[in-house]
């Protein structure tokens, strides 16, 4: 009965106080929590009950803040909605466009939804998520299974989009058939022939590549092969490959993985703009300063006759200008031309979709 009491009061306490936008005190939080005005019970041990509990809770992670009264009148108590829920979650069609989605997405109403941060997550997000819930529940452990299934549960309810329907499982089973013959490629050391999404021109393709390995790269499976016609390596996301076919009844191999390679190293070079199979594009940076994230970023390219610019060779321009902005500045498109336009508009976008974000968040607060 007392663990029970005690809950009872740490939800009603809770409960006061996300009712009171700017807190209340103890005298006003008391008439909402029936433990506090028990008759029985006098004053000093009813503050100390209320004390204890507010040092439990906190100590579970619910912060509520004291405010003091400059007046010398009674402090009061606050709990606000951003501490307290988790971020409000959505799904977001892409990271590119996410900025400016986060600012339209219609929140529910009640308590607490309105001030809270956004976490947007991407379709290919939570694909990632459900297929990592699943091997965690095949591991068969009843506690991790039932917080895993938990876990989807709460995304399913808040995302909406998250449950996997029958065009969504058609496609986990396609990119599983995807994966099993390029493992067995891989493992026959034969050439593998596939319809491949090119992401820059936007068309299929059929390509026939020498598998070297697969690899799990920013947030997407990809393969990594030897491309005979451009005799270079070349890295392919799965999930843009179709109707991949090779000659399993073969018994001599097609070809033999280099010595020198080594998936792990070749994997952990790689920068998310290096990806893919487009063209490369030489890109030059000018650089300014010498923090240390500034010095980073002209480790990772090339020298070029000013000792300020580097050369990158970019196969993807969209994550390479997002990187650029992490930058605040300090690094800039010198060439090409149309590629310093597209990085002042992403800049310019960026800042006025962060502008937004912090007039509706002062609204809020001053609401």
């Amino acid at each position: 009965m007392a663990a029970a009491d005690k809950l009872t009061r740490w939800f009603d306490l809770i409960a006061a106080l996300l009712r009171r936008h700017n807190g209340g005190t103890f005298d006003e939080l008391r008439h909402d929590v029936p433990a506090y005005t028990t008759a029985a019970v006098n004053e000093s041990s009813i503050m100390r009950t209320f004390e204890r509990d507010k040092d439990e809770l906190r100590a579970f992670g619910v912060a509520i803040e004291t405010l003091p009264d400059s007046d010398g009148g009674e402090s009061r108590y606050r709990l606000r909605p951003d501490a307290f829920y988790l971020p409000f979650l959505a799904l977001c069609e892409s990271r590119i466009v996410q900025a400016l989605e986060v600012r339209t997405i219609a929140r529910p109403k009640g308590i607490g939804f309105q001030s809270l941060p956004v976490l947007a997550i991407t379709p290919d997000e939570c694909l990632t998520l459900r297929r990592a819930a699943a091997r965690v529940r095949a591991l068969g452990n009843p506690t991790l299974d039932a917080d895993a299934a938990g876990a989807i549960r709460k995304l399913e309810q808040d995302v909406g989009l998250l449950p996997i329907g029958e065009p969504l499982v058609a496609a986990v089973k396609v990119q599983a058939s995807t994966f099993e013959v390029l493992g067995g490629a891989l493992s026959a050391r034969q050439r593998v022939t596939f319809s491949y999404a090119s992401m820059g021109r936007n068309r299929q393709r059929m390509r026939t590549v020498e598998p070297y390995g697969l690899v799990f790269l920013t947030g997407h499976w990809y393969l990594v092969a030897h491309d005979p016609a451009q005799q270079a390596l070349r890295q392919f996301r799965v999930s843009r490959i179709s109707k991949p076919k090779y000659n399993a009844q073969k018994k001599q191999p097609d070809y033999v993985i280099p010595a020198s390679f080594d998936l792990e190293t070749h994997a952990a070079s790689r920068q998310a703009w290096e990806l893919g199979d487009e063209e490369a594009v030489s890109v030059v940076v000018g650089f300014r300063g010498e923090s240390g994230q500034v010095l980073q970023g002209m480790h990772l390219g090339e020298e070029t006759d000013i000792a300020s610019q580097r050369c990158f060779r970019v196969r993807r321009r969209d994550p390479f200008l997002r990187w650029l902005l992490t930058f605040g500045g300090d690094a800039s498109i010198v060439s090409p031309a149309e590629w310093h336009g597209d990085w002042r508009a992403l800049l310019q976008d960026t800042l006025a979709a962060h502008r937004a974000a912090q007039s509706l968040a002062s609204t809020a607060e001053v609401a």
